[in-house]
């Protein structure tokens, strides 16, 4: 990989910035890039899944996983749906090489060691327990999610030392994502000093087929979702093995947490009110939730 590629990458990911800025983004601060991985199985598991680095190794991935894309056979963006189904840049493809090519992919995301983490629930649960109560704009099992990898990789980061905060790029989700960032600087304002800190600026969404890390993201929230669907397959001889093993954290949103939240939300004042009108919606319900979310976090490091 050559010097300019590798410079032209980093002033891409931190133009606008004044240089004092720029220059302590590719040093010191975080990138984390999500991506969403939902299962028809019996549980329905929904997770999302992400991967964390400094600008400047992202900046290297980037011309890495791009040089694995363009190898023959090239295909312009990579999409694990599309991947697993033999269609889109999939299309005509033979199994074989669809997985020595996710392979490659896994590869190149393995060899820049990001952090990952992730979060999962039951939305067969969630659609049981909290759901028929819930306020309008918390039906949705995502909001949950992008909130608890937020608050779990800032408490996984100031449990680990680390003093600069985060710049978080997710998926693409259209108005989930637009409810989950109205909420996000009251979010931040709920947490101690120190958590909120690490949590950077709002988050912003992207298209994951013109964001290279986002792809690895939705490589990884597939491979993990994989595993706690079917923990008694063999994960090594999935082409999405070389992930396995990178520094992670993760959480789950269980049966218990549902039940617990949804008690805390019947307590709240005229909830009622706001299970069908979102223009008067408040805060409050919002609040409560975030504040019941597990305060835990599993992590384990390299093997």
């Amino acid at each position: 990989m050559s010097c300019a590629k590798s410079q032209q990458a980093l002033d891409a990911m931190v133009c606008g910035y004044s240089q004092a800025t720029r220059a302590a983004k590719v040093m010191v601060m975080f990138k984390a890039y999500f991506d969403d991985s939902a299962s028809d199985a019996e549980s329905r598991t929904l997770l999302l899944a992400g991967c964390v680095q400094k600008y400047s190794i992202w900046a290297n991935f980037s011309i890495g996983w791009e040089a694995v894309l363009a190898e023959s056979p090239s295909i312009k963006y990579f999409h694990m749906r599309e991947a697993r189904k033999l269609e889109g840049e999939f299309a005509r493809w033979k199994a074989k090489d669809r997985d020595a090519k996710i392979r490659r992919l896994a590869q190149v995301a393995a060899s820049y060691n990001p952090w990952t983490i992730t979060a999962w629930i039951s939305r067969k649960e969630f659609d049981a327990i909290l759901k028929p109560i819930a306020p309008f704009t918390l039906r949705k099992p995502y909001l949950l999610l992008f909130y608890a990898v937020i608050l779990k990789l800032a408490q996984w980061h100031y449990d680990d030392g680390v003093t600069h905060p985060v710049d978080y790029v997710f998926d693409e989700q259209g108005a989930i994502g637009t409810d989950a960032v109205i909420w996000y600087e009251h979010m931040k304002s709920w947490q101690k000093p120190e958590i909120a800190a690490l949590m950077g600026s709002s988050p912003k969404f992207e298209n994951d087929r013109m964001v290279l890390p986002l792809q690895a993201a939705d490589m990884l929230a597939w491979h993990l979702r994989r595993h706690k669907d079917h923990p008694d397959e063999n994960e090594s001889k999935s082409p999405t093995a070389p992930v396995v093993g990178l520094l992670h954290a993760e959480v789950q949103l269980t049966k218990e947490f549902l039940i617990d939240t949804a008690e805390k939300m019947k307590q709240v004042p005229n909830l009622g009110l706001v299970q069908q009108k979102p223009e008067d919606y408040t805060k409050a319900e919002f609040q409560q939730l975030i504040r019941s979310m597990p305060t835990k976090t599993k992590a384990k490091g390299r093997t």
